[in-house]
């Protein structure tokens, strides 16, 4: 149950509960109207099913089904303000781009992803969490990052990319030397 302030009797709070069976970011107001609530990104699916990609991607194989849901989860997020600052934002991203056989686009996004546990480790040795901060970012997960990265670095001397959104390099345009009186 939810306290908003009643638009019938100012200074008055209604309870308004919101149904779980409606549809999501919906609630039901005090005198039946139904109300949309600003829908927050999901971050915490996304951290979670990173995690998910990232064990399946040790197994040796990442399923589609993850993969799926892993592009959603990006492009329900990726229009936070906060996107660009979170470290899952660009881990899944590497991820996406890695599987896509982009290899330029992952070693970016993977290259952002460590310096943000970077700067998260300096941040959590100058201000102490007690290792809440850094909980899903330890010393090994920061070497495993690092262990995928020289993986990407070296598949794009041996792979060639197979990225459907990059268009080949344009040919330059060769220019015939002009004879003759010019301006």
């Amino acid at each position: 149950m939810n306290c908003r302030p009643c638009a019938a009797a100012p200074g008055h709070r209604a309870v308004v509960a919101i149904h779980a069976s409606r549809a999501p970011g919906r609630y039901i107001g005090s005198f039946g109207e139904t109300r949309l609530i600003p829908m927050q990104a999901p971050w915490r699916d996304l951290k979670a099913v990173e995690i998910q990609a990232l064990r399946q991607r040790r197994r040796g194989r990442l399923l589609p089904s993850t993969l799926t849901r892993l592009r959603k989860l990006v492009t329900m997020c990726g229009g936070d303000t906060e996107a660009e600052a979170s470290i899952c934002y660009h881990g899944s991203l590497a991820l996406i781009f890695e599987f896509d056989r982009d290899w330029l686009s992952a070693i970016r996004h993977r290259q952002r992803e460590i310096r943000k546990i970077r700067r998260l480790h300096v941040l959590e040795q100058q201000n102490p969490s007690g290792g809440y901060a850094t909980q899903d970012y330890r010393d090994e997960d920061l070497r495993e990052r690092l262990a995928i990265l020289e993986q990407i670095k070296s598949k794009t001397i041996t792979e060639p990319v197979a990225a459907p959104n990059r268009r080949p390099a344009r040919p330059r345009a060769l220019r015939t030397p002009r004879r003759g009186g010019g301006r």
